[in-house]
């Protein structure tokens, strides 16, 4: 099972570019396999929706979050190996176009080291921030999948759908991957986890999950014509500050026993500098 780390964007970890830098060029050296960011638009003092599983409206660290495609930028030219990928962007924020240039922009920053993992969110209030109708969330990211598809396989690039109508364009940036970067995406819903059966390359998940959400994918994948034992799983883990790194370690190994191809560790809601999200990431992974 693979271990990644997550950057610090968010809180008191989040700091200059040296600091980002430093952090992947070392996670990179202690031989973590990924360099995760987030997405977090805003925090208003009084949200219309709680943070997902928890009593609080959201963690605290959220009204200090740095934007994903500029911390990820600036660990893509600090790293030669280590890949990149994001838990997750939350897709209908973004104009399609932009995106689409911005990702494959990365991709060839970092020589073909881009994954992307796209979400949905769970704050009404950024989607009004974002002038997008938080009811049409699905089918926005549906869309935009298709238009990235065509965008990095096509050249000249033509879409038309429900959200972008794009004459024939020519598009000579093109990513190193071929097809583009793997994409993963998140979610639990009935309509989420069937996307991620027809679509992913892997579900990002949190730890524990039942085992109802992967036969669900498992048969949208079946059904979509894919092999299901090709979609990665892709577990989170959020430690607290009161969590020891045996505990996080004990974890770690439980999500590999549950079947997870891949689990990162993400610090940033700790309360921890980014000095010192690196010394746990360094002690967490020598003792492995």
């Amino acid at each position: 099972m693979r271990l990644g780390i997550a950057l610090p964007q968010f809180g008191p970890a989040l700091g200059s570019a040296a600091d980002i830098a430093g952090f992947a060029a070392a996670a990179e050296r202690l031989g973590y396999a990924t360099l995760w960011v987030g997405d977090r638009l805003l925090t208003p003092l009084s949200p219309g929706d709680p943070y997902p599983g928890k009593a609080q409206p959201y963690p605290p660290e959220f009204t200090r979050a740095g934007d994903p495609l500029l911390v990820w930028t600036v660990a893509a030219t600090a790293t030669g190996r280590i890949r990149l990928n994001s838990s997750t962007l939350n897709a209908p924020y973004y104009g399609q176009v932009a995106l689409a240039r911005a990702l494959t922009t990365l991709d060839v920053l970092s020589a073909g080291r881009l994954d992307v993992g796209f979400g949905l969110g769970w704050m009404r209030d950024e989607y009004a921030a974002a002038g997008v109708d938080w009811r049409t969330r699905g089918r926005r990211l549906d869309d935009l999948l298709d238009f990235l598809d065509a965008w990095w396989t096509t050249n000249p690039v033509r879409h038309d759908g429900p959200y972008l109508h794009l004459p024939d364009t020519q598009v000579d940036l093109r990513p190193v991957q071929p097809g583009g970067p793997p994409i993963y995406l998140g979610g639990f819903s009935e309509a989420a986890l069937q996307r991620v059966g027809r679509r992913a390359t892997g579900w990002l998940t949190v730890a524990r999950v039942q085992p109802k959400p992967w036969d669900t994918i498992r048969r949208a994948a079946e059904s979509a014509g894919r092999d299901p034992d090709a979609i990665r799983r892709v577990v989170r883990l959020n430690p607290d500050p009161s969590m020891t790194l045996n505990q996080i370690a004990d974890a770690i190994d439980q999500a590999a026993e549950d079947g997870a191809d891949e689990t990162f560790v993400d610090f940033n809601f700790a309360g921890v500098t980014a000095a010192e999200s690196l010394e746990r990431a360094e002690k967490l992974i020598e003792g492995r």
